[in-house]
């Protein structure tokens, strides 16, 4: 049924009219955009693709041939706001004196003791909520390590106190390059010597700025950290069932992942190989939809705007998708 309805739906979606300028002024003000009349013009030329490629996308959706939904967002009018950041160069290696080896609990459950029970470290209470980088600021490294150790020490501590991920932005040094880009890992390290600031001593703005860290602001330190180098999804969710929260960089540069909506994210042109992931993101839980399969809960830092109210449902136990087992990483606290 599905190959006589696709064609069929994508030449309704040829038919989708312009978006009015109404709804362009109210996008704009609604994300508090503002631009010169060359650049509205351009921005406007996006967003009205982009508006129609979402409708066209969310025809199939309704009619079941996918299981995803899409929308529009604060990003819907741009095209490079989700590059990744080349500049850096490639990954840095790991510091031998801070990762770790993964131990076990001695209550560890296995993944056939878990596969069909779920997980989602939310109901915890140890999951902040959702942040927002900003359209231009690459700063979801930041965002993942200060989400990651926070969710750790609340279930070390049986309280959540909120991490600065400005401080990293600022201050974590090279390679991290701020706003530019960086690596969870160098973040890691830069806490294990020097600590991290509390959100409240040190809020984010999206952008990078002179370090003015203090100690004394400090919310924590880590010992060390763990990255699983296995791409094995069964181990990353026993080590997300059993541990806690986990850092994880997918492949993101598909318009699947910018207009994402609801659903569970399946994207044929995703890769894995560590080399192409560049997104970093909190992995949450795990769970199962009845129609379309496993999925990975993973939180994001594009505000709520985004996604599930700022999160992802990504396939499960489907190749590894877009890298997501490929560089966890959660810190020993």
């Amino acid at each position: 049924m599905e190959l006589f309805l696709l064609p069929l739906l994508l030449c309704l979606a040829c038919a989708s009219a312009r978006v009015s300028l109404e709804d362009w002024e109210a996008f704009k003000a609604r994300y508090g955009k503002r631009y010169n009349h060359r650049d509205n013009m351009r921005h406007y030329g996006i967003y009205n693709r982009r508006a129609q490629q979402v409708e066209q996308h969310n025809r199939l959706f309704a009619a079941g041939a996918v299981g995803y939904e899409m929308g529009l967002n604060q990003f819907s009018d741009t095209k490079q706001n989700l590059v990744s950041f080349l500049a850096n160069g490639p990954e840095p290696e790991e510091d031998a004196a801070t990762r770790r080896s993964p131990s076990k609990p001695s209550d560890y459950k296995y993944y056939h003791e878990i596969k069909d029970t779920g997980k989602d470290w939310r109901a915890a209470g140890i999951i902040s909520a959702v942040g927002n980088q900003g359209d231009d600021c690459l700063a979801c490294w930041s965002f993942a390590a200060s989400g990651v150790i926070e969710a750790h020490l609340a279930l070390k501590n049986r309280q959540l106190v909120e991490l600065s991920p400005k401080h990293l932005l600022d201050c974590s040094g090279s390679p991290n390059n701020g706003c530019s880009g960086g690596w969870v890992s160098v973040a890691l390290n830069y806490t294990r010597d020097h600590g991290i600031a509390t959100k409240a001593a040190y809020p984010f703005v999206p952008q990078t700025e002179a370090c003015r860290y203090e100690s004394a602001t400090s919310g924590a330190r880590v010992r060390g950290y763990v990255t699983l180098n296995t791409a094995d999804e069964q181990q990353l969710a026993e080590v997300l069932y059993n541990i806690g929260p986990v850092s994880v960089s997918i492949d993101h540069q598909h318009e699947s992942f910018m207009s994402y909506r609801k659903g569970v994210l399946t994207e044929p042109h995703c890769r894995s190989e560590r080399r192409t992931l560049r997104h970093a993101m909190l992995l949450v839980g795990f769970g199962t939809d009845p129609d379309w399969g496993d999925y990975w809960l993973i939180k994001n830092s594009y505000g709520t705007s985004w996604g599930i109210d700022g999160y992802l449902q990504l396939a499960r136990n489907a190749g590894n998708m877009c890298g997501i087992a490929s560089i966890p990483q959660y810190p020993i606290v």
